[in-house]
C-alpha cells in the first residue's frame, strides 16, 4: 500500500499552512509513518462508490476518477499531522479499551457514547473526505 501522498507533497502542503510544528519538527521517518497511518485510517473509512480499478490497493481514486482527488490527499496530510500531534494520546487509548468516563481527584471526563477512538482523528481531514463519506449528505 502506498500512502496518498508521497513525503515531498506533503512537506509542500504543510509548508504553506500555520500550526504545523509538529509535522516540521518530526523526522522523516515518522513523517513517512503518519502518512502510511493517515493512508490506513482513511482505508478504514466507509466510502460511497467503488474502486476505479479492481486490483487497486487503497479506496482511492473512486470511479469515475482516474487520480486521487487533491480534497483526499490534502485530508491524509491533516490526518498525518493529527497522528503526530495526539495520536497516542492517552485519552485516544482509553477511548479505544472502551472507558466512558474517568474522574481524577475533582477533575471527570465523559466520552461520548460509541467514541471509542477509532476512525479519523482530524476533524479537517473528516471535513475534506465528506463528499465520499458513506452515509454523509451534502447540501447545495
Amino acid at each position: 500500500m502506498a500512502a496518498y501522498v508521497t513525503l515531498e507533497e506533503a512537506n509542500t502542503y504543510f509548508a504553506s499552512r500555520l500550526h504545523a510544528e509538529a509535522w516540521t519538527s518530526a523526522t522523516d521517518t515518522d513523517k513517512q509513518k503518519a502518512l502510511d497511518m493517515a493512508t490506513r485510517a482513511i482505508d478504514r473509512t466507509p466510502v460511497k462508490g467503488v474502486k476505479t480499478s479492481y486490483d487497486q490497493t487503497n479506496q482511492f481514486p473512486r470511479y469515475p476518477d482516474m487520480e486521487v482527488p487533491q480534497a483526499v490527499k490534502d485530508a491524509c496530510c491533516e490526518e498525518a499531522l493529527a497522528i503526530l500531534e495526539r495520536g497516542n494520546s492517552q485519552r485516544r487509548r482509553l477511548q479505544q479499551e472502551g472507558v466512558q468516563s474517568l474522574s481524577v481527584g475533582g477533575l471527570s471526563e465523559t466520552y461520548v457514547a460509541g467514541a471509542r477512538g477509532r476512525g479519523l482523528i482530524s476533524e479537517e481531514a473528516r471535513e475534506l473526505l465528506r463528499p465520499w463519506l458513506l452515509g454523509a449528505v451534502t447540501i447545495t
